[in-house]
C-alpha cells in the first residue's frame, strides 16, 4: 500500500488509524437580506467515525447529509462546534492532505482513457520523489483493484455510470488517503452497480481507511455491507450505531418495525413525525450505547459473495510494497505544507494533459480554424483591394474595425462556453490538493493561446493580402501583432466571465462585459466628443487601443500619399485621416503597452475569482 506522500512526518504509513469525532456541530445560512433571516441546517450534531469501518449517513432530502459531509471533509466551515482527529483538534490543512472528497456531481476528463487519467493523477499526487516505475506499478494496482482492466484504454466519456464512479474513486486512491468522503456515490446507478460500488468501498474500509458516505435510502442488501449508520432527522442526529441495532433502538421508543421490512425504510418513513423523540433518545449523536464494533459480523455476512464488475474482472484490492521516499523531501513537504509537486511541474503536467485533451477533440479546433478562414475569404472579397486607393479609406477603416470585432468575439465566445465545463473537475482536483490555482490557470492559458494564435494569423494573412494593404513587412507585423494581442485580451476577458458564472449565465452576461469596450473603442464615439465623465473608459477599453494599433499599422509610420482614382480624395494624405480621428499623436508602442497592461489586469482578476470559486460550491 502506498505511503501518503503528504502526511505528517510522524506518520510511518497510511495504515495509521484516523478516527474522526465531532461535537455540537451547527451550521446556519442566510436566506434573506434581513439581518435575522438565517436558516439552521445543522443543529448541534455530534458523532464519531472510525477507521476500518464503512459509515453511511442517511436521511430524508434536506436533512443535512451533504452539509455534514462538507463540514467533515473541510469543504465548509461550521458555524459552531469542534472536530477532532484521534482525540486532538483537527488541523484542517494537515487533514486535507490526508483525505479526499468525491462530490456527488463528480466529473472526469472525458477525452482521456482510464489509464491516462490515472497516470496524470500519479504524476501530480505522488511527486518527483517517487520514481516512475513505482508510479506505473501503483496505476496498474488500481486498475486491477477496481476491475476496469478490460476498459483501461476506453475514454472516460464512453464509460458507464458505475465505471466513471470507480474511476473517480481510483483517481483519489493514487496516494492512498486514509480518509475518504463520498457524497451520494450511488446516485443515478442501478441496483447491481450500486452493490458493486458499496462492496468496493467496504473493502477499502477494511484496509484501514475511514470511509464515510452519504446515501438517501440504502436497500436491505446494501445494509449488510455497512458498519455504522448515522441517521439525520431535520438537521439533527436521530440515530448513530450499528445497522443491526437500529430495530432495538426504535423499539425502546415504541416504534415497532414491521417484520421483513427494511429498518432504514421504516426509519425514513416515521422520522418526520418523531424528530424530537429520535433526537432525544440518541442525544443528538452523543449516545454511544448503540455503537458496537461488529465488523466481524458484517464480514461474515459477506463470505461467499462475489460482485463482479465485468466478466473476468473481480473487485479484489491487492496491495504493493510502499514506494521508497526520500525522507528529506518528505520532511520538507510536510514543513512547507506544499503540494506533492512543484508549481512548475504542475504547470507542465497540466499543460500536457490539456493539449492531449484538445488533440483528442479536434472538432472544436478545426471548426474554429474553418470559421476564421471562411470569414477571412468573405471579408477579403467584400473589401477587395480597398487598401491601395485613397478613395476607399473609409471602407478600409471599417474593414479594420470589423476584423477587430470578429477576432474579439470569436476569442471571447469560445472560452466563455468551454471554460465553465472544466470547473467541476478542477474543483475536486484542487480541493484534494492535486495542484494550486496558479498552475492550473497558467496551463489553461498555455493550452488555449496556441490555437488562438493560429486562427488569428490565418485571418490576418488572408485579409491583409486580399484587401490590398501595403506590401511592407513592418506594417504586416504590426497589423498581426495588434490583432493577436486583442484576441489574447479577449480570451482573458472570456476566462474572467467563465470563472464567474456557469455556462448559461456566462452566455447571458457575456455582452455585459464586452459591449462597454465596444462603445468606447473610438469607432462609434470619438474621445473628444464624449462627455468628460466617461472619457476615462476609453483608456481601459482594449478595443480602443487595438483600433489605434491597427490604424497606425496601416495609415501611420510615415506612410506616403495614397493613389487617388477619383476626382478628389480627402484622405490622400494618411496623416489627415489620423488627425480627423484623433490618432495623430498616438504611438504603436503605447497601444501595445496598454493592451498588455489590460491583459495582465484581467488575468489577475480572473485568478482571484477562480481561487475564490474553487473554494465554494458555486
Amino acid at each position: 500500500m502506498v505511503i501518503d506522500t503528504q502526511s505528517e512526518t510522524t506518520s510511518s504509513s497510511i495504515a495509521e488509524d484516523v478516527n474522526i469525532t465531532f461535537q455540537d456541530i451547527g451550521y446556519r445560512v442566510r436566506h434573506s437580506f434581513f439581518p435575522g433571516g438565517r436558516k439552521t441546517i445543522l443543529n448541534g450534531v455530534s458523532g464519531q467515525f472510525n477507521a476500518g469501518e464503512l459509515s453511511v449517513i442517511i436521511g430524508q432530502s434536506g436533512a443535512g447529509k451533504s452539509t455534514l459531509l462538507d463540514i467533515l471533509a473541510g469543504y465548509t466551515k461550521p458555524t459552531s462546534g469542534t472536530i477532532c482527529v484521534n482525540g486532538q483538534i483537527r488541523n484542517e490543512k494537515l487533514f486535507r492532505r490526508r483525505s479526499c472528497y468525491i462530490l456527488q456531481d463528480d466529473q472526469v476528463q472525458n477525452m482521456l482513457t482510464i489509464e491516462e487519467s490515472l497516470h496524470f493523477a500519479a504524476e501530480l499526487k505522488l511527486g518527483n520523489h517517487i520514481n516512475t516505475q513505482q508510479k506505473i506499478k501503483r496505476v496498474e494496482e488500481i486498475i486491477t483493484s477496481l476491475g476496469v482492466n478490460r476498459v483501461r484504454n476506453t475514454r472516460a466519456g464512453s464509460l458507464s455510470g458505475g465505471q466513471k464512479k470507480r474511476l473517480a474513486i481510483g483517481l483519489e486512491l493514487v496516494n492512498d488517503p486514509p480518509v475518504m468522503f463520498l457524497d451520494e456515490p450511488t446516485s443515478g446507478l442501478d441496483s447491481s452497480t450500486t452493490k458493486q460500488l458499496i462492496y468496493l468501498l467496504h473493502l477499502l474500509a477494511r484496509q484501514g481507511r475511514t470511509v464515510v458516505i452519504s446515501m438517501h435510502q440504502p436497500s436491505a442488501t446494501l445494509l449488510d455491507m455497512v458498519d455504522r449508520l448515522y441517521a439525520m432527522v431535520g438537521g439533527r442526529c436521530g440515530y448513530i450505531g450499528a445497522v443491526q441495532l437500529l430495530v432495538p433502538f426504535l423499539g425502546e421508543i415504541n416504534l415497532i418495525c414491521p417484520p421483513y421490512h427494511n429498518p432504514v425504510d421504516f426509519f425514513i418513513e416515521i422520522c418526520g413525525g418523531h424528530e424530537n423523540d429520535l433526537e432525544r433518545h440518541s442525544q443528538n449523536g452523543k449516545n454511544s450505547q448503540w455503537i458496537n464494533n461488529i465488523s466481524n459480523e458484517t464480514d461474515s455476512k459477506l463470505l461467499g459473495l462475489e460482485y463482479k464488475i465485468n466478466k473476468g474482472d473481480e473487485i479484489c484490492l491487492t496491495t504493493l510494497p510502499p514506494p521508497k521516499e526520500d525522507p528529506t523531501n518528505k520532511i520538507l513537504l510536510a514543513l512547507k505544507s506544499t503540494y506533492p509537486t512543484s508549481s512548475i511541474n504542475q504547470f507542465a503536467i497540466l499543460t500536457r494533459r490539456a493539449l492531449l485533451t484538445i488533440w483528442r477533440d479536434p472538432s472544436f479546433t478545426l471548426m474554429n480554424v474553418g470559421i476564421h478562414c471562411t470569414m477571412a475569404l468573405f471579408v477579403g472579397i467584400l473589401f477587395f483591394n480597398v487598401g491601395k486607393d485613397a478613395k476607399y479609406v473609409r471602407d478600409n477603416y471599417n474593414f479594420l474595425y470589423y476584423s477587430l470585432m470578429f477576432l474579439m468575439f470569436t476569442a471571447f465566445s469560445g472560452v466563455t462556453v468551454r471554460f465553465p465545463e472544466q470547473v467541476p473537475i478542477v474543483r475536486r482536483e484542487h480541493f484534494n490538493r492535486w495542484y494550486n490555482t496558479g498552475a492550473y490557470y497558467a496551463s489553461t492559458l498555455a493550452s488555449i493561446l496556441p490555437t488562438q494564435t493560429v486562427c488569428t494569423l490565418t485571418f490576418c494573412c488572408i485579409t491583409y493580402v486580399m484587401t490590398g494593404q501595403p506590401a511592407e513587412l513592418l506594417r504586416f507585423l504590426t497589423y498581426c501583432t495588434t490583432l493577436i494581442l486583442v484576441s489574447y485580451v479577449a480570451v482573458c476577458v472570456g476566462l474572467f466571465n467563465g470563472s464567474l458564472f456557469n455556462i448559461k449565465n456566462a452566455v447571458i452576461f457575456g455582452p455585459f462585459f464586452i459591449m462597454p469596450f465596444t462603445i468606447f473603442s473610438g469607432f462609434f464615439l470619438r474621445y473628444s466628443d464624449a462627455p468628460s465623465i466617461f472619457r476615462w473608459l476609453f483608456h481601459i477599453s482594449f478595443l480602443k487601443h487595438g483600433l489605434v494599433g491597427l490604424v497606425i499599422s496601416i495609415f501611420g509610420m510615415n506612410r506616403p500619399k495614397l493613389v487617388c482614382t477619383d476626382i478628389y480624395c480627402h484622405y490622400s494624405k494618411p496623416t489627415q485621416f489620423l488627425k480627423d480621428n484623433g490618432m495623430l499623436n498616438e504611438t504603436f508602442s503605447f497601444a501595445v503597452g496598454a493592451l498588455a497592461a489590460i491583459g495582465v489586469t484581467v488575468i489577475t482578476l480572473t485568478y482571484v475569482v477562480l481561487k475564490i470559486r474553487l473554494k465554494l460550491k458555486w
